[in-house]
């Protein structure tokens, strides 16, 4: 009787699987059916009608297209940057201001070559265009490139721009062998900046927390948490990574508990999820998991990052590393190198070690608890926790 048992739950799930592969498309009865709600912070329909959408085709709208790469930007929204593309798809001039627009959403794209090539396009149309001096400057500061950067940091001559001129020169003081003098800078700036543009202010402020992070200097961090915003995807990952440093697992938890859609947050909420023993870590692993396969499939090179510290949380060292060493020849930021530390150590890389230890050398890199985990080729729980937190190169722990 078994078998016949067997049989009928076979041809059961048999039937169900045929309803389910020749079932219908769902069709919404109306126009008014709600199928998705998005988020009530999303810019305002584009198209409300087909007239609206055929309209558009002829109409150029920079403005649009500006805040648009400002929201990817600002809220990690892949959608935002998605119709930006594909408003400039149908820009055709040249204009200085369409190649701008062009250049940021390469940035954004981590296109950077491509990049930089369509910012020196714009310059060799107006030599003098702050927009273009200021972004090229920090995309040779993003690949490592500082001497080039700061050339373009010290082209930025109008008087009424000192404070932009100043503020690119500290952003590669910082990476420089001169943390303490782009300190004093950068506070002489953040005490202007609530007279700043709020882009200019957040900019500022970023850099002093970045500044903050590898000096563990908790007075400054405090004073910048205070007035910069926590809403924003850059602010909240700047938050997170201070937290982090601190061993303060159950803040970053509560901090970016309702963030799990961002990439970047969702990776630093599964660093604390991991230290506090949440069961929820391997859920928002898995989640993570779909979205770098996604990315796989899609040749995505923009999230190497990412990929990078998706695999050492899942304790895939050897991809980490392999990863990280990539997205090093892309991008050198504090966090790029904090990463590609962290695998080259955890995997027992010496090669890679070295790598790291002559950039360290060449540019006068400060950060003194990362340069105290190469030193002693032991990955720290925390980087500004009490020292006994090491962890010994292994492939068999995880981060």
């Amino acid at each position: 009787m078994q078998w016949i048992k067997h049989i009928i739950k076979l041809l059961f799930l048999l039937v169900i699987s045929c309803q389910l592969l020749y079932a219908a498309p769902f069709i919404p009865k109306t126009d008014q059916q709600i199928l998705e709600t998005l988020p009530s912070d999303s810019p305002p329909a584009r198209y409300l009608s087909s007239d609206d959408f055929l309209s558009s085709q002829n109409t150029n709208n920079p403005k649009q297209t500006s805040q648009l790469l400002e929201r990817a930007y600002l809220q990690g929204d892949p959608r935002a940057l998605g119709q930006a593309k594909a408003q400039l798809d149908h820009l055709t001039d040249q204009s200085v201001e369409t190649l701008m627009l062009r250049a940021r959403a390469l940035q954004s794209d981590h296109k950077f070559s491509e990049a930089k090539e369509m910012l020196k396009q714009i310059l060799t149309k107006d030599t003098a265009n702050p927009d273009a001096l200021l972004t090229l400057s920090s995309l040779l500061v993003v690949q490592g490139q500082f001497e080039e950067a700061i050339d373009y940091c010290n082209k930025l001559v109008d008087p009424e721009l000192r404070v932009y001129e100043l503020a690119c020169q500290a952003q590669i003081q910082s990476m420089t062998g001169q943390l303490e003098q782009a300190k004093q800078t950068l506070s002489g700036l953040a005490a202007i900046a609530p007279g700043l543009d709020t882009s200019t202010a957040r900019w500022i402020y970023l850099m002093q927390a970045d500044a903050a992070l590898r000096s563990q200097d908790t007075p400054l961090a405090n004073e910048v948490f205070s007035v910069m915003d926590a809403q924003t995807v850059p602010a909240l990952m700047a938050r997170a990574d201070w937290l982090l440093s601190k061993g303060e697992y159950q803040k970053v938890h509560q901090l970016l508990k309702d963030h799990t859609d961002k990439d970047a947050l969702l990776l630093r909420l599964i660093a604390a999820q991991i230290k506090l023993r949440d069961p929820k870590s391997e859920q928002n692993l898995a989640l993570m998991q779909e979205r770098t396969e996604v990315w796989q499939i899609r040749k995505e090179n923009a999230h190497r990052r990412e990929q990078a510290t998706y695999a050492m949380l899942a304790n895939q060292i050897d991809s980490a590393l392999q990863l990280a060493r990539n997205n090093w020849q892309q991008q050198r930021e504090t966090a790029d190198i904090e990463i590609y530390t962290r695998a080259a150590i955890q995997a027992g890389s010496q090669k890679d070690i070295e790598v790291i230890r002559q950039f360290i050398k060449d540019t006068q890199f400060e950060y003194p608890a990362l340069e105290r985990d190469l030193r002693l080729g032991k990955i720290s729980d925390c980087l500004n926790c009490p020292i006994s937190g090491l962890q010994t190169s292994s492939k068999d722990k995880p981060l």
